[in-house]
């Protein structure tokens, strides 16, 4: 019996050329825009590096400053303008093949830290699993609504999406494609594994 193939992707680095929160940030605020918000959260930034404050909470905190007064709404009206404005920042000859092993029956998945809300439009033909954004009446919360998909939240995610990869994995064959240790998890858990090999 042939196994049912399963592919794994980072977004940013691996299936886009650039950053995508840079890039949605300096779209909205422009260079200027940009390196202020990142002054703004300078300390929580150098805490980050030192391994002293969460990757969670520091995007937490530049996403809501950037956006915190944005009704859902008008974010994902934002977020649409975004993608049909930045689709060049894909990683073309990965998106392809990903594409073609979707039409040949494979299960094509972006997994990323980056919010569901602007990654499922840039990369409408996949399925994605990605960090979720909390709104209220007011605007964005300042907490997201799950776990930053990082490192092995990648994997509980995907089992969480997927529990046939739990509980028959021998009829399953995953392949994962990673750019960074944020990826290792998801990478290990694969039985097929490329890391930067795409990025010639």
């Amino acid at each position: 019996m042939q196994k049912k193939r399963y592919i794994f992707s980072d977004f940013d680095g691996t299936l886009t050329t650039k950053d995508s929160m840079m890039e949605i940030i300096l779209f909205q605020r422009g260079k200027r825009g940009l390196f202020t918000a990142l002054l703004r959260i300078l300390p929580w930034i150098a805490l980050m590096l030192l391994h002293l404050y969460s990757n969670q909470k520091t995007k937490e905190k530049l996403l809501h400053h950037c956006f915190g007064k944005m009704k859902e709404k008008d974010f994902d009206t934002f977020c649409q303008r975004f993608a049909d404005t930045h689709r060049h920042i894909l990683r073309q000859n990965l998106y392809e093949k990903l594409l073609k092993a979707k039409r040949e029956g494979a299960e094509v998945v972006v997994v990323t830290a980056s919010p569901e809300k602007w990654v499922a439009r840039l990369v409408p033909d996949f399925k994605v699993l990605g960090t979720q954004l909390q709104f209220s009446e007011k605007g964005m919360e300042r907490h997201f609504l799950t776990k930053n998909c990082y490192g092995k939240e990648k994997v509980r995610r995907i089992l969480s999406a997927f529990p046939e990869l739990q509980m028959q994995r021998k009829d399953c064959h995953v392949t994962a494609y990673g750019d960074s240790k944020g990826d290792s998890a998801m990478l290990s858990f694969a039985d097929e594994k490329h890391y930067r090999d795409f990025l010639s």
